[in-house]
């Protein structure tokens, strides 16, 4: 069976884990946090962020009922998402602390790398 989507998306999900790490890494001083900050730059970009990480749970949730991997699990799911929602958002502060947001960004490219690899591994043995 073909999990097309759900490659597309994780591959999306990795391109945008890498910009909100560019973002918080090019950080030099801390943004005010204003109204005008929040909505014009946060907001926007958590929105799609979260749009595109709904899709991507769903194909992955999917994709767990089918296949039933020996190494990724439903509440790894779910915890990636909230890992990614953080991500995006501390990725616009730089009062974050660095090892706990490049923690959740490693844990978050490990779900996504791994499914990615099983989804691979699967096809090459059928």
């Amino acid at each position: 069976m073909s999990y097309i989507n759900l490659i597309k998306s994780s591959l999306h999900l990795l391109k945008c884990l890498t910009e909100c790490k560019h973002r918080f890494e090019s950080l030099q001083t801390k943004p005010e946090k204003t109204e005008i900050y929040f909505y014009e730059q946060v907001k926007p970009t958590f929105e799609l962020v979260k749009h595109k990480a709904n899709a991507w749970e769903q194909h992955a949730l999917d994709w767990i009922k089918k296949e039933k991997p020996k190494y990724i699990h439903q509440t790894q799911i779910e915890s990636a998402m909230e890992n990614i929602e953080q991500v995006v958002l501390q990725s616009f502060y730089k009062d974050v602390n660095k090892q706990r947001f490049h923690n959740l960004h490693h844990s978050v490219e490990y779900v996504l790398n791994t499914i990615m690899d099983e989804i691979e591994k699967k096809d090459a043995s059928q």
